[in-house]
């Protein structure tokens, strides 16, 4: 037995090991192997051996104790589980003898986790499952434990997809008894029972798809002395949504519409969205209004927000307008009264005219292709269409920016009210690289303050203006819309870089997001003389939070579908762009498709390709590949269960035969 002496000693040394270590906390990172890393709170990547993975999973907060291995790596030790994200997840039933596993979908996660006899049902193999942890490894010797909460069905289920992706980016499937009784409550009679502005004469019209039924504006123009007098129409679900009720209270957990390829998920209720809020032809509907005066120009030169009761006059569709707008069919010109075609004209012009001015004073996104996705009676895709922005979505996009533009700069007048649609430009931790790449191609910019919304725009009208005739700016273009930050909501008005606007904030789709609504009620407020109401930071940041989840679900749904209609396509050709580039390869969007694949370039036992990291470039020894490159690949194989497309370059003189083919059928 020790003596106290020397228990006394070994305290003290045990004091002192533990004063000398080095702590930090950061995340669990698995990979596909048995080992993984924690991603530390400073950016650094400390080693984690595969017998203290067993321990964690992935996301897992922790703090650690760093040491370095035998192979010089920084090496992590556990010491405590601060925090565990994983709550509930998706996955795949396995059955092993008489043990029962779900294997997670949470790449590069590979390792199966036990349900305990207790808690097993009557799932068969290779069923899809939603479960929930119910024991962590952590303290109990590397073992979880998990229970099957949803049965999601089988993989050849029809629409198993869509409904897996909900499971997995826990989407809402519900809708709460009382938002339901409150939905009920909401009739025709109810609004016919409020009493604003009339404007049922005005011969405002809908323009959307020929499928849509969430149908949230309606559009007049007319021609004046000094320009056009646009006025938008905005269904008003506000007028008899309360704030705080049930129904307000789901569309902000539910945040906006989601479209998945057939799986909506609605912010409200199909009856509120596709009828009694909907601006369907020839009802009187609630609205919020904004006329604006815009000149010759195109310059916005007054506005005016009013609430009234309107009633579209007439539903058309995209394709039906742009043929009249076009003079490329005449089936409209001769169904609709002269006072309808006269005003479509009029929108015609003045969107015109806005484009214009938006060309010169703000900034203007390239136009890019629409896709299509036709599904079958199993809801996987059936075909592709790939449709060009036709004239009447741009007369739509010049009337809603309009209308957004006049409620920012309203939203303006009444700080930390609103929420703004905010994009400030480049991501502040690539300032100096931006600068760097800049002076590089044109060295008379490179001093300007890029934070600075009129530096911004004038930096990218040169290189759009530039590129078209000058490679190098061309590249520069590619590589500086790849540092920049996403767009967020905010309460604080830091403008919209990415459209060169001082202050944008949406109002135009209420149906189907909930800061319009909510955008709404600011408005309201403001034309009653009311107090306005207001959200924390940490609420906008949820807003934010759950919208993109949303679009990271529908992303993910969308590769999906797309990888199974291209599994029976291998060998096929495709032209496409290259839209990522790293040191292994290329990643290629397919513009016939518009998905993307990969092609690995950085193959065993063939020479490395030189990866230029800062300006995103990959050069072997025969070619050199850059962002926005066209290439021509053909599809090497398709692996449905990790949704991936694997490509392969073609060879350049056939590449060029089929583009001289492709142009000569055209």
């Amino acid at each position: 037995m020790l003596s106290k002496d020397a228990l006394s000693q070994l305290s003290q040394l045990k004091s002192n090991i533990e004063a000398h270590k080095e702590y930090a906390e950061g995340i669990i990172r698995p990979t596909a192997k048995r080992f993984g890393f924690v991603r530390l709170d400073d950016g650094r990547d400390a080693f984690l051996d595969p017998e203290q993975m067993q321990r964690v999973l992935p996301g897992d907060r922790v703090k650690v104790s760093l040491g370095e291995n035998d192979k010089k790596q920084l090496e992590a030790q556990l010491e405590s589980l601060l925090d565990s994200e994983l709550k509930t997840f998706v996955g795949r039933y396995v059955r092993k003898g008489p043990a029962h596993f779900v294997e997670p979908d949470l790449p590069p996660f590979s390792r199966w986790l036990f349900i305990p006899p207790q808690e097993r049902t009557n799932c068969g193999e290779g069923d899809l499952v939603q479960c929930e942890l119910i024991r962590h490894p952590f303290k109990h010797q590397g073992k979880a434990q998990i229970r099957v909460i949803n049965r999601i069905g089988k993989p050849e289920e029809p629409g198993i997809e869509g409904r897996y992706i909900s499971a997995k980016f826990d989407l809402p499937s519900e809708w709460s008894d009382a938002a339901s009784a409150q939905a009920q409550q909401i009739t025709p009679d109810a609004l016919n029972q409020l009493e604003r502005e009339d404007l049922t004469a005005l011969p405002l019209v809908t323009i959307d798809s020929e499928f849509t039924r969430d149908m949230d504006d309606a559009i007049h123009a007319e021609q004046t002395e000094t320009g056009w007098t646009l006025t938008t129409a905005i269904a008003d679900p506000g007028s008899l949504i309360e704030p705080d009720s049930p129904l307000e209270q789901t569309a902000r957990e539910r945040v906006s519409t989601l479209y998945l390829l057939g799986h909506p998920v609605t912010m409200l209720p199909t009856e509120l969205s596709h009828e009694t809020f909907s601006l369907i032809p020839d009802a009187i509907k609630p609205a919020l209004v904004c006329r604006m005066e815009i000149s010759r120009s195109g310059e916005i030169t007054d506005y005016r927000f009013s609430t009234a009761n309107i009633r579209s006059h007439h539903k058309l569709s995209y394709q039906g307008v742009s043929e009249l707008l076009d003079n490329s069919g005449d089936t409209l010109q001769k169904e609709l009264p002269a006072a309808i075609t006269t005003s479509l004209q009029a929108l015609n012009e003045c969107a015109k005219a806005r484009l214009s001015h938006r060309q010169e004073h703000a900034l203007v996104m390239e136009d890019r292709a629409d896709y299509q996705y036709w599904l079958n009676d199993l809801k996987k895709i059936e075909r592709i269409e790939k449709r060009s922005r036709n004239t009447a979505q741009k007369v739509v996009e010049e009337a809603m920016l309009a209308t957004n533009i006049c409620a920012g700069e309203l939203f303006l007048k009444y700080p930390d009210t609103a929420i703004f649609s905010s994009h400030i430009g480049f991501r502040p931790e690539r300032l100096e690289d931006v600068k760097s790449l800049i002076q590089e191609v044109i060295p008379e910019l490179a001093e300007l303050d890029f934070t600075r919304l009129d530096n911004f725009q004038k930096l990218f009208k040169t290189l759009r203006q530039n590129a078209p005739s000058d490679p190098q700016q061309g590249q520069l273009l590619s590589l500086l819309q790849r540092m920049q930050q996403a767009g967020s909501l905010t309460q604080h008005s830091l403008g919209h870089f990415g459209l060169g606007f001082n202050a944008y904030a949406t109002v135009t789709s209420p149906i189907r997001r909930y800061q319009d609504l909510y955008n709404h009620r600011i408005l309201k407020a403001i034309l009653a003389g009311e107090t306005l109401p207001t959200l924390t930071d940490s609420e906008v940041t949820q807003l934010q939070a759950t919208l993109s989840n949303g679009r990271q679900a529908s992303r993910t749904l969308e590769q999906w579908l797309l990888c199974q209609y291209m599994a029976d396509k291998e060998g096929t050709v495709h032209h496409g762009t290259i839209v990522g580039v790293t040191a292994r390869g290329i990643n290629v969007r397919l513009d016939d498709v518009g998905t993307d694949g990969f092609v690995q370039l950085a193959e065993k036992g063939q020479p490395k390709p030189k990866f230029d990291s800062r300006k995103l470039v990959l050069r072997t020894d025969s070619d050199e590949f850059f962002l926005d490159q066209p290439v021509t690949v053909k599809v090497k194989s398709v692996d449905t269960n990790s949704r991936r497309i694997n490509l392969e370059l073609v060879d350049k003189a056939i590449a060029e035969r089929l583009k001289a083919f492709d142009q000569a059928d055209t």
